[in-house]
């Protein structure tokens, strides 16, 4: 499309330039009349002026007339502009061959129909006919500019000369019963692809999955950019969605599930057409926290207790994961005489047998701290992560908080 309209506006940039470099020739109804140099047909260029070559100051009289008729024609019928308007079209619609028959159609019925004009104003239609022979001839192996209305081009010529011949041609205007009779039968023939279209607005469908399978009542939320209530829907009882009656325009896309992480695709383009999304979502973390109490700065540390197993709470479909063997942390000797506490940030995944891997340090207030709670927490055991009763591994946060009576 953007080829398309490049070569249009060098079409016009061409014109501009012939019309720049032309000479004054006349003036007709308040339309001026120039010749070009670099043109061999006569032709209407955006001003409006009427443009001739050179030799137009040689033709007989009869065939400026007959030219210059038929040129204010088409300023007249302001057939520039629906040029313009047939080139538009064209550059959007460049894939579609019945955009350029349409717009050749018109350039053919604009130049038959001035046509038409002449021969009412002049009733002869063999010296019409001659005219537009000679002065196909003398333009011959020229080109002219798209952006404008060239007279007679050779390889057009054949049909329009045709139709000047035709006697029994109806060359008068349309009135207004055939204005009115086209009318209705133009939006008869349209009404039909218009039930085509679908009047709910857009469309959108999908499903919603993770890495085991399709998830059922999972939220998914649409929120146009311009603002306005978000539009949510859940998925059915096989992970997939389906919603009508969308707004073209630009949208946020979200989906939620409780033990998910939030997903969000952020922000694509909804037009008039049925769209297909499919998501897929990560299980969401957990999070352990448990505190070490070393007792009284500078005494001896007491070995902790065992602790109860726990449970780590998560909803949907994710089956929570239970604590099986918790070794905890005990305070390290030295940090207790040097009086350091604080809290030890980890962040591990939980294997598919429940086993810790991976484990990281994300902050500490001493390495003695931090050593002595990573060496129990490497220790630690749950059972199985179920998601959708599989094992998956799973991404947790332990906290361990050392604090020192005062």
């Amino acid at each position: 499309m953007a080829a398309m309209a490049l070569w249009t506006v060098a079409g016009y940039l061409r014109a501009g330039k012939l019309l720049a470099s032309s000479r004054e020739f006349a003036t007709v109804d308040g339309v001026a009349v120039r010749t070009a140099t670099e043109l061999k047909l006569p032709a209407v260029a955006f001003g409006p002026a009427i443009l001739l070559p050179e030799s137009a100051a040689e033709w007989p009289v009869e065939r400026l007339d007959v030219v210059l008729t038929h040129e204010l024609a088409h300023v007249r019928r302001w057939d520039l502009l629906w040029r313009l308007a047939g080139s538009a079209v064209c550059c959007v619609y460049w894939f579609h061959p019945l955009a350029w028959w349409a717009a050749a159609q018109q350039r053919r019925e604009s130049e038959m129909s001035c046509d038409d004009q002449v021969l009412n104003t002049y009733g002869s239609a063999d010296v019409y006919a001659d005219s537009l022979v000679a002065v196909a001839r003398e333009a011959s192996g020229h080109a002219t500019p798209r952006a404008v209305l060239a007279m007679a081009k050779p390889n057009e010529l054949e049909g329009r000369l045709v139709a000047v011949l035709d006697a029994g041609r109806r060359r008068q205007g349309a009135g207004l019963m055939t204005v009115l009779t086209t009318l209705a039968l133009g939006l008869a023939a349209v009404s039909p692809l218009a039930a085509w279209q679908d009047p709910a607005g857009a469309q959108m469908k999908g499903s919603v999955r993770d890495i085991v399978g399709v998830i059922p009542g999972a939220k998914v939320i649409l929120t146009l950019n311009t603002g306005g209530s978000p539009y949510s829907f859940d998925t059915g009882t096989d992970g997939s969605y389906s919603v009508s009656g969308l707004p073209a325009g630009k949208y946020n896309v979200e989906v939620l599930k409780p033990g998910y992480k939030r997903f969000s695709l952020g922000v694509i383009e909804i037009g008039t057409k049925l769209h297909r999304l499919d998501h897929y979502i990560e299980i969401g973390s957990i999070r352990e926290s448990i505190t070490v109490d070393g007792g009284k700065a500078g005494q001896r540390a007491v070995s902790a207790e065992p602790s109860e197993p726990t449970r780590l709470r998560v909803s949907g479909n994710v089956q929570a994961a239970k604590m099986v063997n918790q070794v905890r942390p005990v305070c390290p000797k030295a940090a207790k005489v040097a009086g350091i506490q604080g809290l030890v940030r980890m962040q591990a995944i939980v294997g598919i047998e429940g086993q810790i891997a991976g484990l990281k340090l994300l902050s500490s207030p001493s390495p003695e701290l931090a050593r002595a709670a990573m060496d129990a927490v490497a220790q630690w055991k749950y059972s199985p992560t179920l998601l959708n009763g599989n094992p998956v591994e799973i991404q947790t946060v332990i906290d361990v908080n050392f604090t020192l009576a005062p």
